[in-house]
């Protein structure tokens, strides 16, 4: 008799690998945006700041190179110490600066935020009379254009989430098929090759994904990904952590795995091992949960309950997709009329539950990332969630085919059906003979297995696809924080020039800063600033913006509520003397 003793020892490493994979990750609050900087941008100070510091609105990960500075317009790198969490604040970043010569300075920044994204930008200061502005925009723009990363770096970071992902679900869901609809697949080297296929697929992915991950972070040619610098950095993120662990989680399915390739084949038919059963879920719980800790779900609000709803969102799609492709892959081309009798309405009923449960998980999912009509239009988030949906229905409409054929044709429990000499019941130590496998009643031709294997091999098509769209979702940045981008436009009259950012450009509270140029591109002073919104086509303002002086050339406005989405004019009065005054205006798209 084979022993089973290892198995609740697996069972307690896998509760345990499941808990550091939850200590990996705290939660962290949305997607970084910059707040404040010091010195603060587009301003002047009278002598060379000791540091340059920049704030955001969550805790940050600090990548290779994640500040630098330049002088303009010579375009030349200054010195600077190593990026660090100012005053040990988790959303502070600062780098220490030599002392600088008067002029202009550039700076570039680039940070990971809590879900792995990388966001960047820059802002310029002035160190004593040196003259900066509107002269400076092409330095600052090819700054920012070299900082984006490696074209190729993006492509192999997609490509590498997409299969790590696809790899989960097939791995988690073919071994869900396994032990709760086709026990007696465990001993088919098809079934097997096609979990330890994922398996190797997902150590491979998740391995080479976590240095990739680095060097796209960073900003890094692709030439990067072995240095031991960015590797160093990207385990000390929260990203490495959770693919660290998901690696432990894999090396002990791979136990699991060897456990049920050793099973004897009289005991194909019988339900695997309860130790081995738990053991594998829960790993695969845990496996399921690092998606969700190293992305959306574990930032922004309601974190608990959306990393929840995340594990069980993809448990579903793992018994459903995962599900699928064992049954496209290893059952339907077997042929066998009984295992199809047994295996088929089950799954079909399991399948039928797993949608409901992603519907229900995906509604809440899109709702928490969107929340609004905007969001869903207007961002790469909210369009690849349209997208998903539509191939979602068009899955499940598939779906629902597959389920007819399988009403119409399995309603006889597989314990009634009756077979002829050479088999045995799905539940015994022998297969049918494939010489003469009976037919179950009411489909003497076959046309249900033809039927069955055009509707599986659709849905499964279908299936990748939307997989592919999942991943581009999970690499793309949630739509709320998109949506809440900072507006900037340049207003110009021949006496003086505007520059305006809005913050974020979305209706609610919102902060305004002013920036006053000379015609050339140099800092300008002027005596007062006012200005104001109408949106025309509601028939709304002109409100009055409540602005203060914040630096010489810089005047602002905090926590001023837009009313309403739409196209604001915005006008702006500069008194430049008692006498002379310039009006400038442009239109502010708030979202």
């Amino acid at each position: 008799m084979t022993s089973r003793r290892p198995f609740p020892r697996l069972l307690v490493a896998a509760v345990l690998a499941l808990g550091a994979v939850l200590l990996a990750a705290a939660p962290a609050s949305a997607h970084a945006q910059l707040t404040s900087t010091e010195p603060v941008g587009g301003t002047a100070v009278a002598t060379s700041p000791s540091r340059v510091v920049l704030r955001f609105g969550e805790a940050v990960e600090i990548p290779l190179g994640s500040v630098r500075v330049f002088a303009s317009p010579s375009g030349k790198q200054v010195e600077t110490g190593a990026a660090g969490h100012a005053d040990g604040q988790g959303d502070a970043v600062a780098v220490k600066l030599p002392k600088l010569d008067k002029g202009t300075y550039i700076v570039t920044w680039r940070v990971t935020s809590a879900d792995a994204h990388p966001v960047h930008g820059a802002f310029t200061f002035v160190v004593g009379s040196g003259k900066g502005g509107a002269s400076d925009a092409a330095l600052v723009e090819k700054l920012l254009s070299s900082g984006t990363g490696s074209t190729t770096v993006g492509a192999i970071y997609a490509v590498i989430r997409f299969v790590a992902f696809s790899a989960l679900v097939l791995l988690v869901g073919g071994f869900a098929f396994l032990a709760l609809v086709w026990p007696g697949g465990a001993a088919l080297p098809r079934a097997r090759r096609l979990l330890w296929g994922a398996w190797g697929a997902a150590v491979v992915t998740t391995t080479v994904g976590i240095p990739v991950q680095g060097v796209y972070a960073a900003g890094l040619p692709l030439s990067k990904v072995a240095s031991s610098t960015v590797l160093s950095g990207v385990l000390d993120e929260r990203f490495g952590k959770v693919w660290g662990a998901r690696l432990v989680l894999l090396a002990l399915m791979a136990l699991v795995l060897v456990a049920l390739g050793r099973r004897p084949v009289a005991e194909e038919g019988a339900a695997l091992p309860p130790a081995l059963r738990v053991g594998g879920g829960v790993l695969g719980v845990g496996l399921l949960l690092t998606p969700g800790l190293a992305g959306h779900a574990s930032t922004q609000d309601l974190v608990p309950l959306a990393v929840a709803s995340d594990v069980v969102h993809l448990v579903s799609v793992s018994l459903w997709l995962g599900g699928l492709a064992m049954l496209a892959a290893a059952v339907l081309p077997r042929r066998i009329p009984a295992e199809l009798a047994a295996v088929v309405p089950r799954f079909s009923r399991i399948a039928f539950g797993a949608v409901i449960a992603i519907l229900a998980t995906g509604t809440f999912q899109g709702w928490r990332e969107v929340r609004s009509k905007a969001a869903l239009t207007d961002t790469t988030y909210g369009r690849l969630l349209i997208v998903k949906v539509v191939l979602f229905a068009a899955l499940v409409a598939l779906g629902a085919l597959s389920r007819r054929f399988v009403q119409a044709r399995y309603r006889v429990p597989a314990a009634r059906l009756s077979f002829g000499p050479g088999t045995a019941t799905l539940g015994g130590s022998r297969r049918p003979d494939r010489g003469d496998t009976p037919r179950p009643p009411g489909d003497p031709d076959g046309e249900t297995v033809t039927q069955l294997r055009k509707t599986v091999g659709a849905e499964t098509v279908l299936a990748v696809v939307v997989l592919a769209v999942t991943a581009l979702l999970v690499n793309a940045q949630p739509a709320r924080s998109a949506l809440a981008q900072p507006f900037s436009t340049e207003m110009r009259s021949d006496t003086v020039w505007v520059d305006v950012t809005v913050d974020p450009a979305k209706a609610g509270p919102a902060a305004l800063h002013f920036y006053t140029l000379s015609p050339q591109g140099s800092q300008q002073e002027v005596q007062d600033l006012t200005a104001t919104l109408t949106l025309p086509s509601q028939d709304v303002g002109p409100l009055t913006v409540p602005l203060n002086r914040a630096g010489p050339g810089h005047f602002s406005a905090y926590n001023f509520n837009i009313p309403l989405r739409g196209q604001w004019k915005l006008e702006v009065k500069a008194l430049l003397s008692d006498i002379d005054e310039a009006t400038v205006s442009a239109t502010i798209p708030v979202k």
